[in-house]
């Protein structure tokens, strides 16, 4: 699966960003798009986002999928009330939260949750501040269900959390003891992965407690490896070389 977390062609078109997809043949049916802020009118125009909604076969930005072992859920913050309790996205993502925790506690048919939105619940100072309201909304919920990853966009660099879970308005998050076993009541690990391409974000702070990994000098991507009941999350420049590597386990 490719996990596109948003901001395509930043252009007032999607032309280029599409003749790209088509140059690899299969990917745009392996993809699960995260609506970014540069694919519609709030930085570029709504062109590109029909454009790409026509290209894609989206007719709702918020999806879930089960791919094996792994339930998605793609959020929408380009969803003007996403961050409002009870409005139509948060009761969807509560849905789909119980879904996927029926899945994997009463059927045995998942065993990890990820959750993708393009806009950053935790994020260190920069370019972009993180999501506090959506984050005082949700990630109560992501430990309700034990959500295991959470990846973002939108900030151009790279970022990785401790397994964090909510520590109230204001507070810092709570690291969890269960460090990478999964196995155990643990928090969510949040992912920023935003270094594809265009210019660079500089941190305004160094890295936290909770945020042991954190570089904007290379361009690069992630690579999540999902075998049963294992992940190994790679972070790679885009040379190839290996920025960081973890393995998390149930």
């Amino acid at each position: 699966m490719n996990l596109f977390l948003g901001d395509s062609s930043y252009s007032m078109d999607a032309t280029c960003f599409i003749d790209i997809f088509k140059s690899f043949n299969g990917l745009k049916e392996k993809t699960i798009y995260s609506r970014g802020n540069h694919d519609d009118k709030e930085n570029e125009s709504d062109t590109v986002k029909e454009q790409l909604e026509q290209y894609f076969g989206i007719t709702d930005w918020t999806v879930s999928k089960q791919q094996e072992n792994v339930y998605i859920i793609c959020m929408n913050s380009q969803d003007p009330d996403y961050d409002l309790k009870n409005k139509d996205q948060y009761n969807w993502v509560k849905s789909k939260l119980k879904e996927a925790t029926r899945l994997r506690d009463e059927e045995n048919k998942i065993d990890w949750i990820i959750v993708m939105i393009h806009k950053p619940l935790y994020t260190l100072k920069g370019q972009h501040k993180p999501e506090r309201k959506a984050r005082d909304l949700y990630q109560p919920l992501f430990d309700k269900h034990q959500v295991d990853l959470v990846i973002h966009g939108h900030t151009h660099n790279m970022q990785r959390t401790l397994p964090i879970k909510y520590g109230g308005l204001d507070n810092e998050p709570i690291i969890t003891e269960s460090e990478l076993d999964f196995s155990q009541d643990h928090g969510q690990i949040y992912i920023v992965s935003g270094a594809g391409g265009k210019k660079l974000y500089k941190f305004g702070e160094p890295k936290n407690k909770w945020t042991p990994f954190a570089q904007d000098e290379e361009y690069g991507y992630h690579i999540l490896v999902i075998q049963g009941k294992k992940i190994d999350i790679f972070a790679k420049a885009n040379d190839g070389n290996i920025l960081e590597q973890i393995t998390v386990k149930k």
